[in-house]
């Protein structure tokens, strides 16, 4: 399934204007029933059209491309009742630096920055072809999946006083040949964080998690020899009130990598209560089967962002 439809009058100009794919039977993005178009989906459409403009201006035509930094802010939630378009524009004519903006209805929903570099090759890390059998996952319930083959990380292990590690696992490539290898290391380390503010925080399970900005930058844009560790680093009390959780990416003992997520939990009659009144009168009743998202937590009701999966 493409994630993305295209402007074709943009392809020539300094940016671009993608519309982001509403089509639910993708299951990377839409493992379960969402009332609204998902974080993960909204970074893929941006990172795969960012990544198609710069082969067309003429720098990176010839060679892989691989994300060295992303940073984005959600500003609201991006609703499924209409269209929703990334707007991308070049910091330089041609070059890998680009702005990013999601529009809905005329208001900014997500907005930030991106920026690509060369790579030897696309894919983030070598599978160890030695491992043989299913490896072991972590609770779906623990990252907001409902099938254990959208898990991507290991079980949790407590490495510090306040730090989890865990792995991250290959998705099978036949499935989501579509999907950005970034967006599968994104959606790894909100996964990590998800699980880890659930074990270290004790949130419920079924609180709905609003994800209020994602900051990734990467060290190493080469294929790592080997599958990353996710060390997530959390302060009980601080992290929680500041909704924020930082992930080290390591590489057999080096770091290549860093990711701070910022969210907040919120318990479902909350969510319910938000999605009413963002919705009106005559649309109350579809949110109230709404499945839990993702993201670490945050009890503060500051504002409002995009809940990611």
């Amino acid at each position: 399934m493409s994630t993305h439809t295209v402007n074709p009058a943009r392809d020539t100009a300094p940016g671009r204007i993608s519309k982001i794919s509403t089509d639910d039977g993708h299951t990377f993005f839409f493992d379960h029933p969402l009332d609204h178009i998902p974080g993960m989906l909204v970074v893929d459409t941006a990172l795969r059209q960012a990544e198609d403009l710069a082969a067309r201006s003429g720098r990176g035509a010839a060679e892989p491309l691989r994300v060295r930094a992303l940073d984005l802010a959600f500003n609201g939630l991006c609703e499924r009742g209409s269209d929703a378009f990334v707007h991308l524009a070049e910091g330089v004519p041609g070059g890998r630096a680009l702005t990013v903006d999601v529009r809905q209805d005329g208001t900014s929903v997500c907005s930030g920055s991106l920026r690509l570099e060369p790579a030897p090759r696309r894919e983030l890390f070598a599978e160890d072809p030695r491992r043989e059998g299913r490896p072991s996952r972590a609770p779906a319930e623990l990252v907001h999946k409902r099938s254990e083959d959208n898990v991507l990380i290991g079980p949790l292990t407590r490495t510090g006083e306040h730090a989890y590690t865990t792995v991250m696992l290959g998705p099978p490539a036949h499935r989501w040949p579509d999907v950005h290898p970034a967006t599968v290391l994104v959606e790894a380390i909100r996964q990590t964080a998800t699980a880890t503010s659930h074990t270290a925080w004790d949130i419920p399970t079924d609180w709905q998690y609003i994800l209020m900005a994602i900051r990734l930058t990467l060290s190493d844009t080469r294929t790592w020899p080997a599958a990353p560790e996710l060390v997530c680093r959390i302060s009980p009390l601080k992290g929680r009130a500041r909704g924020g959780i930082d992930i080290d990416v390591l590489v057999r003992g080096a770091q290549v990598g860093h990711m701070r997520l910022e969210a907040r939990a919120v318990p479902p009659a909350a969510y319910r209560r938000m999605r009413e009144a963002r919705k009106g009168p005559s649309q109350n009743g579809s949110s109230r089967n709404s499945p839990s998202q993702n993201g670490p937590s945050q009890h503060s009701p500051a504002r409002t962002g995009e809940a990611a999966r």
